[in-house]
């Protein structure tokens, strides 16, 4: 285990210094190791923040590292560093990524081969997030064009006509429904929607995140405890075995930020007791509450609340963030307000390595590093969280 002492990455005591960390050290850091000139960008750092060279690119890191260096420029007053990092991020997926069929390749080698042909709704909802990032950043509204054409492609083949929602994937040639089926594709979709309703004022994409808000209410929720079910049969049944009883802390919370936002674009304050039983199950059984890692929130639980992975992951503490960002600004929850920087400073004590900018991505119950490799789609978990903790930080100090 590595004892050395995480760079300070923030003041507790002064939420001013959070974007200067965030802007000037670990998206610099990043786009400096990452950047490949001759396509895209790697997809992982080593353990000691080197590139793991790979000739492999995702539409998922792509797509997200598109978004992180769209909302960077935003955040850093105009850096052209950054616009051209998310310029570089999207002409790749434009040249090399991007299918006949007006869908998304899950994978191909930065030349432009095609590695997986799979067009995966998970992907689609990053291509779509990334998409309303760079209008934003750029005011470029041809990408617009790219997301409607995008969202045509996943009605004609991604959607389920019968069941409701969309199916896990497409592949020319293959039958058969992929499953189990996730609500996680779902959930991102929505995040997806809802950023393009912010870039554009267009009311389809506000309709749309109305559409799987109500596909959540209907079918992601466990009623009897309001805990967020994850994976189901053809027909959005539960899934049966372990896969049915499966809760992560992390989604909950996810799902905590997401509503709170579909709140504010709907203007639908009756959305918020469904944010409220999902942060009481995540709060209640997700977070360690022993003297291990206290505070941190676990990886995975079952329906009872009951551990399944003691382990923990950042991106799970990312949502926590988020989550009690979304609290503090519409329900004036002081205690959420008060645990922003207190899990920030959990994340720069215990997962974040001596570089100060990446991080030991899981961690066992007692704090010891488990996995060597960084990988850099976890980035826009850990970027999103901290920027929304600036949000309402700069919010309520101005």
């Amino acid at each position: 285990m590595d004892t050395r002492a995480p760079m300070q990455i923030f003041d507790p005591a002064n939420s001013a210094t959070l974007r200067p960390w965030l802007i000037d050290h670990v998206c610099r850091f990043w786009l400096a190791r990452i950047h490949d000139p001759a396509g895209g960008f790697f997809e992982n750092l080593d353990a000691l923040g080197a590139p793991v060279a790979n000739q492999r690119r995702t539409t998922l890191v792509q797509a997200r590292l598109t978004y992180v260096f769209s909302h960077a420029y935003l955040l850093s007053g105009g850096d052209p560093v950054f616009r051209e990092a998310a310029r570089h991020g999207l002409a790749f997926l434009m040249r090399a990524a991007r299918a006949p069929d007006g869908g998304w390749f899950r994978a191909v080698s930065v030349d432009g081969a095609t590695l997986d042909n799979t067009r995966d709704a998970y992907d689609h909802a990053f291509v779509l997030f990334a998409l309303a990032w760079y209008c934003r950043a750029t005011g470029d509204r041809n990408v617009i064009q790219l997301a409607d054409a995008t969202w045509e492609f996943m009605q004609q083949r991604l959607a389920d006509p019968q069941h409701g929602g969309f199916f896990e994937e497409f592949a020319p040639g293959r039958t058969g429904v992929k499953l189990p089926r996730r609500q996680n594709p779902h959930m991102h979709l929505l995040e997806a929607v809802l950023a393009l309703h912010v870039a554009t004022g267009e009311k389809n994409w506000q309709r749309r995140a109305t559409a799987l808000v109500d596909l959540f209410k209907r079918r992601f929720l466990d009623p009897q405890t309001g805990a967020l079910i994850e994976f189901f049969g053809e027909d959005w049944s539960v899934a049966s075995g372990d896969e049915g009883r499966l809760r992560e802390p992390g989604h909950q919370f996810e799902w905590v930020w997401l509503l709170f936002e579909y709140s504010r674009a709907a203007r639908d304050p009756g959305i918020v007791p469904y944010a409220e039983r999902l942060f009481a199950f995540g709060s209640q059984f997700g977070i360690e509450l022993g003297e291990g890692l206290k505070g941190v929130v676990f990886e995975s639980v079952d329906a009872q609340g009951a551990l399944v992975a003691v382990t923990k992951l950042l991106w799970s503490q990312a949502e926590y963030i988020k989550a009690c960002v979304a609290r503090a600004e519409w329900l004036d929850d002081a205690a959420a307000r008060a645990a922003i920087p207190t899990h920030l400073a959990l994340i720069a004590q215990h997962f974040m390595r001596p570089d100060g900018a990446s991080w030991h991505n899981q961690l066992a119950r007692d704090g010891s590093p488990i996995a060597p490799v960084t990988p850099a789609r976890v980035l826009y978990h850990l970027f999103l969280a901290v920027a929304e903790a600036d949000r309402v930080f700069s919010r309520a100090c101005g």
